[in-house]
């Protein structure tokens, strides 16, 4: 275990760790570039290492829309070295988990296995992640897979609304498309437009290597810095161009009507073009979690009560705070009766409304920190969480930290901190509806 410069290893080339301010988290940056950090679970039984990449849906050229998505796919597929099929019986062979995933910022190759297969993990991680295959054959079939993803999400009313949710609230900008694509691109992109984009993309700079669980850094550091050593991207420096922040749009109202038993509403607000930046101070990202969570964050929320256990007009309501690198948005989410539309989304309006006017009480800001607190500290029991939560705070939000920081800055919101936070809700809402919407709908 590594817990500061003076007490660790250096890293290959003579790179020093980077010491914590407390507990286990040790970062090292190789002389590539690629970022390696650790967060050990002393007792843990499992190992969670995870490659996040700082490229996502909104960094890609609007003729190939989805080709992060589409890439993902194709990561978990094998290397040249390794068919699809011997991977997924390595992983198995282990009981072991390997999953990716790609947002509009980010793309991840995910592996988790008993702590005894560390080793076998990274350099399995490594492999996919610098070198897959594009098979020809498997592109095909993973085309055809995610365009069944495609239809499905089209199909789901929830998760259309919120699709439909991001274009109401950024316009033309790419943060308002659908990450996974459009019908038109994934059918005109082949392995060699997709393998240009992982070479330029997929730069040492632009990737964090994390581990979490019963793992050693020392260990870690030299199993990754072999990473550099074999064919695959290996220019210094991070990927591709910066991105342009999204420009302000007037609230829109977009209605989908289809035939259903619900109408699914979603009202959005902009946070503008800093507020929310995985950028900010913790103490502002806190404030601004703890306004999302008391709106709509559970049981104790406003919108849970006034639209549910007061009135019953919906079974789900919820709202949520999304944060990128320069915008950032909170939605409020509802699925109600056609007859009850209009009335939910006033609702909702509504408490936004008080909000942003500093009608926040401390008993709500101290249930909202408790439970962000608590939540957290829950689930930092899970390598995986850790290790994802580390690669991102040091892929984005300056360097990873103990998860006690996290915690602490939960704690700390005020209720002057919320009501500043909340200031950022003022004003009329983007709203969405899809399902059998009235034809006169009141808003």
């Amino acid at each position: 275990m590594v817990t500061g410069a003076a007490e660790g290893p250096t890293g290959p080339g003579g790179a020093p760790p980077r010491p914590a301010p407390a507990g286990d988290v040790v970062v090292t940056r190789l002389p590539s570039g690629r970022r390696v950090v650790t967060d050990r679970m002393p007792g843990a039984a499992s190992a969670t290492l995870v490659a996040v990449v700082g490229v996502g849906g909104r960094d890609e050229p609007a003729p190939l829309a989805g080709v992060s998505h589409f890439l993902e796919h194709l990561l978990c597929k094998g290397s040249p070295d390794r068919p699809a099929s011997a991977v997924a019986e390595d992983v198995d062979a282990r009981g072991g988990e390997l999953d990716a995933v790609t947002d509009r910022e980010r793309t991840a190759v995910q592996v988790r296995v008993p702590a005894g297969d560390a080793g076998f993990a990274l350099d399995l991680l490594g492999d996919l992640v610098l070198r897959p295959a594009l098979r020809p054959a498997e592109v095909e079939v993973e085309r055809r897979v995610i365009l069944e993803e495609l239809a499905q999400a089209e199909e789901d009313p929830e998760d259309r609304a919120h699709t439909l949710a991001a274009v109401a609230l950024f316009g033309d900008h790419p943060l308002a498309r659908e990450v996974i694509g459009d019908r038109a691109t994934l059918a005109s992109m082949g392995a060699g437009e997709i393998g240009a984009f992982h070479t330029t993309r997929y730069r040492p700079g632009a990737m964090v290597v994390a581990a979490a669980g019963a793992v050693d850094h020392e260990a870690v550091v030299e199993a990754v810095a072999r990473w550099d050593e074999g064919p695959g991207p290996s220019m210094a420096g991070d990927a591709g161009p910066g991105r342009v922040p999204p420009s302000p749009v007037a609230p829109a109202t977009q209605i989908r009507r289809r035939p259903g038993e619900q109408v699914h509403v979603v009202l959005g607000w902009p946070l503008g073009p800093v507020a929310p930046a995985e950028r900010a101070a913790p103490a502002e990202r806190a404030a601004l979690a703890v306004v999302a969570h008391l709106l709509g964050g559970g049981p104790a929320s406003r919108l849970f009560r006034s639209v549910r256990d007061d009135r019953g007009l919906a079974y789900a309501v919820d709202a949520a705070l999304s944060s990128y690198s320069d915008a950032g948005t909170v939605t409020a989410y509802a699925g109600c009766s056609p007859s009850a539309t209009g009335a939910v989304c006033r609702l909702m309006a509504d408490e936004v409304a008080r909000l942003a006017s500093g009608d926040v009480t401390p008993r709500e800001v101290e249930v909202a920190t408790g439970y962000l607190a608590g939540s957290f500290t829950l689930a930092m029991e899970d390598s995986g969480t850790r290790a994802w939560r580390v690669a991102i705070e040091e892929l984005e939000r300056g360097g990873a930290r103990p998860a006690a920081e996290r915690v602490a800055a939960y704690r700390a919101v005020t209720v002057e901190d919320a009501r500043r936070a909340a200031r950022a809700l003022a004003g009329p809402p983007a709203v969405v509806a899809v399902g059998p919407v009235p034809r006169r709908l009141a808003l």
